[in-house]
């Protein structure tokens, strides 16, 4: 199901008109009259150094930032001394359900309407705090520097958003992982050991869950990251069966972090789901974000061809409309013809 929904010639032409003025901060967009239409554009604070812009600028977002009110955000920001474009979504959890519905299935087409090469990244969010809160960005950063593999830089930016106890732990287990890494093993207990790719254990659970869904229409392979006794694990949650696109929400958690490894029904699309409440604990968001493209690589080595991705806060947001919308996007209509084609006799 597609939401119908395209940008209006007006926003258009406040989209050409942002790009054009490095002094907007933001350029607000909703949906009206089954439309994408622009809002009132948000200029960036006067006489602020280049380089603190967007952290400065967040606050301005709030007076825009309705409890119970979609709204999609087209932020400036420089990184590394490269102006880049973030499309953010925000659907607050209080928002009616419909609502919910149209905003989410209708963000790729924003994206995709506009021009996706010009966006550096697209961001979900929940909640107001997700949208203006410097920590949030920060964390943000941390979690797109580790999953490129850019090294240290990476782990210091992760490591400022934790405590002493956690860095301190982070570092014990950077020091195992590099250990195991340098053989390319990891430890299956005494006596054996077994190819992973990751730098994680793997429960042998998870493999036959993955092979189930590479293979059967409507199987979803729920995977989550066993935190106890000091350690990081991937484990297997459940698995289930026959799961129609209209049911996918109901196997992914409110309150958990979730990758959900699903088989599209009646395709050979394959989907991965990561979701992460806005509840969760820092440590927990670091670790999933982080851990994202090692368990994709690892289903990967499985022989999972993933061919769609989708990120969320929760299972609620998991519509038909939005699983449509990326595994069956609309096609773009080419000119139109000048004949009909004759109709076959009888019709």
């Amino acid at each position: 199901m597609q939401s119908g929904i395209s940008a209006s010639a007006e926003l258009h032409e406040a989209f050409t008109s942002f790009l054009a003025d490095p002094s907007i901060f933001c350029l607000p967009v909703t949906i009206s009259s089954e439309a994408l239409v622009p809002l009132q554009q948000i200029a960036l604070p006067p006489n602020t150094p280049q380089t603190d812009q967007f952290l400065t600028a967040l606050p301005l977002l709030e007076p825009h930032l309705e409890p119970n009110v979609p709204l999609y955000l087209i932020l400036r920001r420089i990184l590394g001394g490269v102006p880049t474009l973030i499309a953010l979504t925000y659907i607050p959890s209080t928002s009616p359900v419909r609502a919910k519905t149209l905003f989410a299935s209708t963000r790729a087409t924003l994206v995709r309407e506009l021009g996706g090469e010009k966006f550096s990244s697209i961001v979900f969010a929940t909640d107001k705090e997700e949208v203006i809160s410097e920590q949030a960005w920060r964390e943000r950063d941390a979690s797109d520097n580790a999953a490129k593999g850019a090294g240290e830089d990476d782990d210091a930016a992760r490591q400022e958003l934790m405590g002493q106890k956690e860095r301190e732990l982070h570092a014990i287990k950077r020091e195992e992982s590099q250990a195991r890494n340098q053989s390319g093993r990891r430890d299956i207990g005494i006596g054996g050991m077994q190819d992973t790719g990751v730098p994680f254990p793997v429960d042998d659970a998870v493999n036959g869950a993955l092979q189930e869904v590479a293979t059967e229409e409507g199987k979803v392979a729920r995977l989550g990251m066993d935190l106890s006794n000091n350690s990081e694990r991937l484990i297997l949650v459940s698995t289930e069966s026959n799961v129609a696109p209209a049911d996918l929400a109901k196997v992914i958690p409110e309150n958990e972090p979730q990758y959900t490894f699903y088989r599209y029904p009646n395709s050979t699309a394959l989907v991965f789901i990561y979701t992460c409440p806005p509840s969760t604990s820092i440590k927990q968001r670091m670790v999933y974000a982080s851990s994202r493209r090692s368990a994709l690589h690892y289903a990967d080595l499985q022989g999972l061809k993933i061919t769609h991705k989708i990120e969320a806060s929760s299972g609620s947001e998991i519509t038909v409309g939005r699983l449509e919308e990326e595994v069956n996007p609309p096609r773009e209509e080419g000119p139109k013809r000048a004949f009909a084609r004759p109709k076959r006799p009888g019709r």
